[in-house]
């Protein structure tokens, strides 16, 4: 998998991108990375109204994927006992953990410490994005969601047949 949006981040990349945000929407529009969401971080964003039409577009295009919620809550749960976590967001930590995930776009300076520490996330260790200068981590941490030889992605479809012909 590709990359984690943090639900404090999504309003610099959705509706419409600052400059922060604009290598991450060119990236999941042009199907160079991957989103993974699940768990709680599914459920913050449900709640987006705006955002959740763009999901579900996301979803279509196969630009996201959705992580099943169980797997990333039995692993917040387990997470939550950790007493060597700073922040309050153990949900993405083990989304990271389940989904394998290592890039954050996150403001969230505690997550930032999570997510970089080895205890939580390693082999890879986990790598944050916060700023456009950070963008060659995109390409570094998405370099395995490549198109086919016609720019896309998406496996082929066969083509509609018209009604009436055979």
């Amino acid at each position: 998998m590709c990359l984690i949006i943090d639900a404090n981040f999504i309003h610099r990349v959705y509706p419409l991108p600052d400059a922060d945000g604009l290598p991450i929407e060119r990236a999941l529009v042009s199907h160079r990375a991957r989103l993974v969401y699940g768990g709680e971080l599914a459920r913050e964003y449900g709640r987006m109204t705006d955002f959740r039409r763009r999901l579900v577009g996301l979803d279509r295009a196969g630009v996201a994927r959705k992580i099943p919620d169980a797997a990333v809550d039995h692993l917040t749960k387990q997470l939550g006992n950790a007493s060597a976590m700073v922040s309050d967001d153990p949900h993405i930590i083990a989304l990271a953990q389940v989904s394998g995930a290592r890039l954050l776009c996150s403001n969230d300076g505690d997550l930032h410490s999570d997510f970089t520490n080895h205890a939580f996330l390693n082999n890879p260790r986990g790598r944050v994005y916060q700023t456009a200068n950070h963008a060659p981590l995109i390409k570094e941490h998405c370099a395995h969601v490549r198109p086919d030889e016609n720019g896309d992605p998406r496996p082929r479809r066969r083509p509609r047949r018209r009604r009436g012909s055979r």
